[in-house]
């Protein structure tokens, strides 16, 4: 009687040892799947930021693109309205001019600006993802090591009882 229930508690301990190897893996495979998509996040937040940094690029020149044209057509009113617009640096319709200037610089510069902010934070996304990529393949490494372990501890234990369960017939 004791044969046979030697040969149950190996067979319990064989398919426990293998039951533990099994979810093991499939933890190790769960994380590798997620590092992977922790990488393929992180590559994509850095496409991001590279477009982030060339629409800011763009708008800031247009931005810039608009002064002259606003410049020109305050000039072109006031010439209309009888002013003398070639008048000295401390003109009225001088001063007018630059803080047409100096308001178009200032837009350019807040848009420049938002860009440099949008693009760190895009970057920060992707080093965040690279960093969870990493720590997705550490678990995935500790589950496969942990598959090892845990199977051979299954089988100890069921040796263990197979013992004394010999011993004690």
């Amino acid at each position: 009687m004791s044969g046979w229930t030697v040969a149950a508690t190996m067979a319990a301990a064989a398919m426990s040892a293998m039951s533990a190897y099994q979810q093991s893996q499939a933890v190790a495979a769960q994380n590798r799947y997620k590092a992977a998509v922790a990488r393929n996040n992180a590559i994509t937040a850095q496409r991001n930021a590279e477009a982030i940094k060339e629409r800011a690029r763009l708008a800031e020149n247009e931005a810039r693109a608009r002064i002259d044209p606003t410049k020109g057509t305050a000039k072109t009113i006031q010439a209309a309205n009888g002013f003398l617009v070639d008048d000295t640096e401390d003109s009225t319709n001088t001063q007018l001019l630059a803080d047409i200037a100096e308001a178009g610089e200032m837009d350019a510069l807040r848009i420049r600006d938002q860009g440099k902010r949008d693009e760190a934070r895009a970057r920060i996304q992707g080093i965040n993802f690279t960093a969870q990529a990493g720590l997705f393949d550490s678990a995935a490494g500790a589950a496969g090591d942990s598959a090892v372990l845990g199977a051979a501890s299954s089988l100890l234990s069921g040796a263990a009882k197979s013992a004394a369960i010999i011993k004690d017939s």
